[in-house]
């Protein structure tokens, strides 16, 4: 079990996990194992893009990527 620590108390961490899209800011699910996978665990500066931006920021770049983006910053 994960938890983070909030004034002493333990609130789980849990499935379904959730995040911003950096480029639209709509929230959506992301598969975390998935992205610790891509990232080697690092996950401090890793950017995740909703699937309508990964589609616009591929056809933006000619038809790179589909499905979700992951992207590490810095």
């Amino acid at each position: 079990m994960f938890y983070v620590r909030r004034k002493n108390k333990r609130i789980s961490v849990e499935d379904p996990f959730f995040t911003t899209c950096p480029m639209c800011g709509v929230e959506h699910e992301v598969d975390l194992v998935d992205i610790i996978m891509q990232t080697d665990g690092d996950l401090e500066n890793v950017q995740v893009f909703c699937e309508r931006c990964t589609q616009k920021r591929a056809l933006a770049r000619a038809g790179a990527n589909h499905g979700k983006e992951v992207q590490t910053c810095g």
